[in-house]
């Protein structure tokens, strides 16, 4: 009798072990983010401000309104205050080495949200030596509504400082539509170039943009090998030229509303890769 209870005993204790194995096995990942991940040098999730993945690029502080708030996935920056002539930004260290010098060619992807129409700059890197004092930035500016149609259309524009020949060039590659005068809701803006072809394009909610391509400056055609003036700092909210000090002009306003899952890559995604990207990102804020 006592062999076959000290059996069944051990029966039971292994049975347990199994289960609170299987109990402890973690579990499976959620969607992630696989598009291109070799070629992701840079991701601001904004999860609580100290996260940035991304070669030479560290967190170093939030100014004025600026802070973390529910998101598109998880936090996002936000100016709370929502007036875009309020201060708010968040400030990121540039190493001499970092994510955005070498850059050649690039994408740009991130999701906004404004309460509002208006300009404000929600991506720039310092540096360069023209006026507004910055490399690469990203903005919304000049709304307008066409009187016959009643359709308000708002710009979305880049503009990147880059060397050429010895000479540096603003490269001002704008875009004006009715998909950029959206508010109160998440969409998705990605702009690439591609130092191949010095193509640009542009992506809205994971559809390419109707654009007139190669859109230069100075009479150029072809820009190749983009070629960066080294910044220091990355602002997420503001312009780099009135935080540096560099010019204060009035109309450079701070971005009113909120941005997260801010991504750049060093090549020119495809656009089935951008659409790919764009689903990734809708599966991961609905789970």
């Amino acid at each position: 009798m006592k062999k076959i209870f000290y059996l069944a005993a051990a029966m039971t204790i292994a049975m347990f072990v199994s289960c609170n194995k299987d109990d402890n096995t973690p579990e499976e990942q959620g969607p992630q983010v696989t598009v291109a991940a070799d070629a992701l040098v840079l991701h601001l999730p904004f999860e609580d401000g100290s996260v940035a993945v991304g070669e030479g690029v560290t967190f170093d502080s939030k100014k004025g309104s600026a802070d973390f708030v529910d998101g598109f996935i998880g936090k996002a920056y936000s100016n709370t205050s929502a007036d875009p002539n309020t201060e708010a930004y968040l400030k990121y260290n540039l190493a001499a080495t970092n994510a955005i010098n070498s850059l050649k060619s690039f994408t740009f992807s991130a999701w906004v949200k404004r309460p509002a129409l208006g300009s404000g700059a929600f991506f720039s890197v310092n540096g360069g030596t023209h006026d507004w004092g910055s490399t690469m930035q990203f903005f919304f500016d000049n709304s307008s509504t066409n009187e016959e149609t009643g359709v308000t259309s708002q710009q979305f524009n880049g503009r990147i400082d880059t060397t050429v020949d010895g000479s540096q060039l603003a490269l001002w590659p704008n875009v004006n539509g009715p998909e950029f005068a959206v508010t109160d809701k998440w969409y998705h803006v990605v702009r690439t170039y591609d130092a191949a072809t010095s193509e640009w394009n542009v992506y809205v909610d994971g559809v390419k943009f109707p654009v007139e391509n190669n859109i230069h400056m100075n009479g150029e055609a072809i820009f190749g090998d983009l070629n960066l003036q080294g910044g220091t700092a990355l602002y997420i909210g503001g312009w780099a030229a009135i935080i540096d000090g560099v010019n204060n002009q009035g109309w450079m306003t701070y971005y009113n509303g909120q941005i997260d899952e801010v991504r750049i890559y060093n090549k020119a995604l495809t656009e089935k890769e951008i659409a790919q990207l764009n689903r990734e990102e809708k599966l991961i804020n609905l789970e």
